[in-house]
């Protein structure tokens, strides 16, 4: 039975993506009841004072962009609140690592798992596609490239509308709208800047970064 969740998105395809990049595991879909988003590039300089400039001399270092994106998850019924609470809770483990299996001795019963930072194979990164604003610029001869946006959740807060009121069931609580924020570092996989006459370095996905769009 469609929900009125799903009649408000309709057939726009405004849906959030987040799945890990370790294996095994699938991709989480929210619905896009955005809220706040933000995506800002900070460059980085260091800066030399000379004796007698008026202005000082400037190094370029890099440029790091951040994401903010703040969206609701409601529910229309217990089984959707189930599902919001369950996507939720599958988010917050991708924020932890891969760790190495370490084999017992002969005698032993089965491959130990050790939590150090010896043992740690694969960090925590994600990806997050939505829409145009947050995506993977397409590369023509890798189509797996628009799956999202590489990168790490720096902090993921899913906060309870404790006025909108939860669903109970067997003395569980399952709330029926969620406040959600994500602080995102993206990774790009391309080249980004220009060369000496002026072109991007990455004439296809370059040329249209961050959001696609016609190009200048």
């Amino acid at each position: 039975m469609t929900s009125y969740i799903d009649n408000y998105v309709g057939d726009s395809g405004a849906f959030i993506k987040i799945s890990p990049v370790k294996t095994g595991t699938d991709a989480v879909i929210f619905y896009a009841f955005i809220t706040s988003f933000s995506d800002n590039m900070t460059s980085t300089w260091n800066e030399e004072v000379v004796y007698g400039r008026p202005d000082p001399i400037g190094t370029f270092q890099n440029t790091v962009r951040k994401i903010a994106l703040g969206f609701d998850v409601p529910a229309a019924n217990l089984a959707e609140a189930k599902k919001n609470l369950g996507n939720i809770n599958e988010i917050k483990r991708y924020m932890y690592p891969t760790y190495n299996s370490n084999v017992l001795p002969a005698s032993g019963s089965a491959p130990e798992v050790t939590t150090n930072a010896l043992s740690l194979s694969k960090n925590p990164l994600v990806r997050i596609k939505f829409a145009n604003l947050i995506h993977n610029p397409a590369n023509p001869s890798n189509s797996a490239s628009q799956e999202g946006l590489l990168g790490w959740i720096g902090s993921f807060n899913a906060t309870p509308v404790i006025d909108m009121g939860m669903f109970s069931e067997d003395g569980n609580f399952y709330p029926k709208v969620y406040n959600v924020s994500i602080d995102f570092t993206p990774q790009h996989e391309f080249d980004l800047g220009f060369k000496p006459d002026g072109t991007p370095i990455d004439s296809e996905r370059f040329a249209k970064f961050p959001y696609s769009g016609e190009e200048s």
